[in-house]
């Protein structure tokens, strides 16, 4: 995962000595968080934006671009010394490559359409996501770029999928 990746890197980079501990996802991530089990972990801020706001789990920094709006006092990796742990977190949607492409564009329509109602937006944007609505092509040049990012970060780490 892109936590992983992050960890292996400050491992590697700052010469910190931390034991990578694989949760499957982030419930049992934010139990051992919050019970004190483990003293540091990455996860979506969706999930975790309730517990920083009420004090139980402290958000050291985000890996955007820039601040979120959401939680403005919380430095960027790039600001941290981290830059090439930056990275647009994103959800999106994907089908089968043989789906006809009218219908992946009802789909995209109807996906952003969604996206923008004011009720999804607000939703999304309580949760500090950003209601988008990309297009496929949009999506696809955004995944290909990311790909570019960490190809060779993966490769200098030596990943391996088990």
């Amino acid at each position: 995962s892109y936590m992983n990746i992050v960890g292996e890197v400050m491992k590697r980079d700052e010469k910190i000595d931390m034991a990578h501990i694989p949760l499957k996802g982030a419930a049992p991530l934010k139990q051992e968080l919050l019970a004190g089990r483990l003293q540091l972990g990455g996860d979506q801020l969706s999930s975790s934006l309730a517990d920083i706001r009420k004090g139980s789990l402290k958000a050291l920094a985000t890996n955007a671009p820039q601040r979120l709006a959401a939680l403005p006092e919380v430095p960027t990796v790039r600001e941290l010394g981290f830059p090439k742990l930056e990275a647009d977190g994103w959800h999106g949607l994907f089908a089968p490559a043989k789906t006809p492409r009218e219908i992946i564009e009802r789909l995209q329509r109807e996906t952003a359409a969604a996206v923008r109602h004011p009720d999804s937006a607000k939703r999304l944007t309580d949760l500090a996501a950003e209601p988008v609505g990309s297009t496929s092509a949009e999506q696809d040049a955004m995944l290909r770029r990311q790909v570019a990012q960490f190809r060779p970060i993966i490769r200098e780490l030596g990943v391996t999928i088990d």
